[in-house]
């Protein structure tokens, strides 16, 4: 079993430091590997939507292998599993490798309070290398008034050791429906029903084996189409509360594909969030993102990181400040794009704020 150990200080609020420390295992009699952070505090009354984030802690991949999955979990000083939503997002992005539609740092990992565990079948895997430099980050809140301290951040992943026989590469790739480099990806819902999208295309081809989102309060669905032919190729719908908050996002396997989703190279795609405000007001730090599992046709045409690259040096210098994940205690907003603006104009509430019943009415509809 390997085993490695960082311990790094952290201000965790207002003037106050905490000894953090990180521990990396990989069992591969379990067939798994862990992370842990902690111990970690999290002060009372810090809503979802005012969160604060850590500074991301790097480490090295300790063997090579393959990962098949994660769980990312919140625990408290004796193991019991805290609320989910005092996890606002965690993540874990390999430096020495590209995300495939964009020219930056891979996203291994990433999580939200929505997301469910993810399990790869037996005959996938994501290769790693021994050495290869990770990135960790994650945002806690705590909208209580009981303070939380001796908490810990836990990710465990399904692993492989590098010489298990049968696995089949694939590959953690996302599609973001406002993408901005050097800062968070987070637009304004504007009131009413409106869209936000952003083509991209890929240089490899292949098939989407798993689709997955994420999405912010008031979000209604994402959509994944194709930009030529102007086809749906797939949509996700929210799983919402009456008062348009998010519980989750619907998930696909593309279980009635033999291979799944083929994309193809240089071809135009597109990605869609929908969001329905109910307010009056712009809801700030929305967010729009598809993540997938991806198997391309051929792994030696993967775009090589570039470290030099303008783009890639400004998401690593973002992710290096203490705003990483999506935006930190104060979310980097951008102006929407004018679809987005325009298509809302023409279903924006009747507001009213002495009348919560058009609230309702717009959550119904």
């Amino acid at each position: 079993m390997f085993r490695l150990h960082h311990v790094v200080l952290v201000c965790i609020s207002a003037g106050r430091l905490s000894a953090q420390s990180v521990d990396v295992q990989l069992d591969s009699a379990r067939s798994v590997a862990s992370i842990t952070v902690g111990p970690l505090s999290v002060p009372a009354g810090t809503p979802y939507n005012h969160h604060f984030s850590q500074p991301p802690i790097q480490f090295t991949w300790p063997a090579s292998g393959w990962v098949r999955g994660f769980r990312v979990e919140l625990v408290d000083s004796a193991g019991r599993v805290l609320p989910r939503e005092m996890l606002h997002h965690a993540g874990i992005t390999n430096l020495d490798r590209r995300q495939l539609a964009y020219p930056t740092a891979e996203r291994l990992v990433a999580a939200g309070r929505e997301t469910a565990p993810v399990s790869l079948p037996g005959s996938f895997g994501t290769p790693l290398g021994a050495g290869q430099r990770m990135l960790l980050y994650y945002a806690l809140a705590n909208p209580t008034d009981r303070a939380v301290s001796g908490a810990t951040l836990r990710i465990t992943m399904p692993w492989s050791a590098q010489d298990a026989h049968g696995i089949r590469t694939v590959m953690p790739i996302y599609f973001d429906a406002h993408p901005v480099l050097g800062a968070a990806s987070t637009f304004d819902a504007v009131p009413g029903r409106a869209e936000t999208s952003a083509e991209f295309t890929l240089p490899v081809g292949g098939h989407l084996r798993y689709l997955g989102g994420h999405l912010h309060d008031y979000g209604v669905e994402l959509r994944l189409e194709d930009a030529e032919s102007h086809r749906v190729l797939a949509r996700l719908e929210a799983e919402r509360n009456r008062d348009g908050t998010i519980r989750g996002v619907e998930r696909t396997r593309f279980l009635l594909r033999w291979s799944g989703l083929r994309l193809d190279a240089n071809r135009r795609y597109r990605v869609v969030a929908v969001y329905d405000n109910p307010s009056c007001e712009a809801a700030r730090g929305a967010m729009g993102l598809l993540v997938a599992v991806f198997v391309p046709d051929d792994m030696r045409l993967w775009p090589a990181v570039d470290t030099t690259d303008a783009s890639y040096r400004r998401d690593l210098a973002w992710l290096m400040d203490t705003n990483g994940g999506d935006g930190g205690e104060a979310h980097r907003h951008e102006v929407g794009n004018e679809t987005a603006v325009d298509s809302a104009v023409a279903t924006a509430p009747s507001c009213s704020r002495s009348d919560p019943r058009q609230v309702e009415a717009s959550l119904r509809g």
